[in-house]
């Protein structure tokens, strides 16, 4: 599961669809997900060419157009198809009318609800909450981590890049100056610490004084350095911090400045799901860091990351249409 959630959706009458989608799109953003416009079908016409593997739920309503029924369908997908989504069957006749029609099938994983909006906004919040815990442990959360930090370095960089693309060459030297410095910053406090190895855009150096040490990436241009393996999270949501700074973009920080809030909310969260184990303490799964500290992660928790990597998404996407 990603934070997308995709929803194949079979209604005929485009009033119900539309007021059913308000109500599942509140309940699925609730819950930290991004609502993706559904696939919406009113027959079956296509079920032979959808492609069912991106979809967390199928919600269908009894009876369609051209005198088929969703359960019908429902059970050439099961059959046919090997998909085995949830479904969530409606009707106007009502949820026991459903239940009787569904009797006659062999469909696992269905639930089933009247037409009535408030019967079904309750179901349809149940059976989206059911299917999210499913799939709410910290294998499954890590997975979805890595995924959506790597799409926000995707944004980060196209940012960026948009923003060099709009300045002139003096404005584009001062910046490239400032990315390099930090890192430079960076590395000579590790050396203090004794002799640091690290990578740089045309290949490893070594430095054995904190003094003297120059990084390889103050002789490369920065659509170089923007494209080095180098420049990871870290240093683009810096960069990012210091287009906001110069006033190219707009932010209200929660904490001192964009990149405390980032790096609070989207890279700490990234690194402790990466390097660290998870065991089952008291019933519950916890997070063991390389000290032993123990993380506890909840149902609050994993709401809070998902709804924090939405947040970061929906600015980086209005950065990248106001530059």
């Amino acid at each position: 599961m990603r934070i997308n959630y995709k929803i194949l959706w079979f209604e005929d009458e485009k009033s119900s669809y539309k007021t059913k989608k308000r109500f599942v799109k509140e309940i699925v953003e609730e819950f930290g997900f991004n609502f993706v416009e559904p696939q919406n079908e009113v027959s079956g016409d296509n079920i032979h060419t959808l492609n069912y593997s991106q979809f967390d739920l199928i919600i269908a309503d009894m009876n369609l157009a051209k005198g088929v029924t969703a359960m019908e369908l429902m059970d050439i997908i099961r059959r046919e198809k090997k998909v085995f989504t949830e479904v969530l069957f409606y009707s106007s006749e009502g949820e026991l009318a459903v239940r009787k029609v569904l009797a006659n099938y062999k469909i696992d994983g269905a639930y089933c609800s009247g037409r009535d909006n408030e019967d079904f906004e309750y179901k349809a919040r149940e059976v989206i909450l059911t299917l999210i815990k499913k799939t709410q442990d910290l294998t499954n959360m890590r997975g979805l981590v890595m995924a959506e930090v790597s799409e926000l370095d995707l944004l980060m960089e196209r940012i960026i890049r948009k923003f060099l693309s709009t300045v002139g060459d003096r404005e584009k030297e001062a910046f490239k100056k400032n990315i390099v410095g930090d890192v430079e910053k960076s590395l000579k406090n590790l050396l203090q610490a004794g002799t640091v190895r690290f990578s740089g855009v045309s290949g490893e150096g070594k430095c054995e004084c904190g003094k003297t040490c120059v990084h390889v990436w103050n002789n490369e241009s920065v659509d170089r350095i923007i494209s080095s393996l180098g420049f990871e999270s870290s240093r683009k949501a810096r960069a990012i911090h210091l287009i906001i700074a110069k006033g190219f973009l707009k932010y209200n920080p929660q904490r001192a400045n964009f990149f405390e809030d980032y790096k609070r909310e989207i890279i700490e969260v990234r690194n402790k799901l990466a390097h660290c184990k998870s065991e089952v303490v008291d019933g519950n799964e916890v997070l063991i860091t390389q000290k032993g500290a123990q993380e506890r992660f909840d149902d609050a928790l994993f709401k809070e990351i998902r709804t924090n990597i939405k947040k970061y998404r929906d600015l980086f996407q209005k950065y990248e249409t106001d530059l």
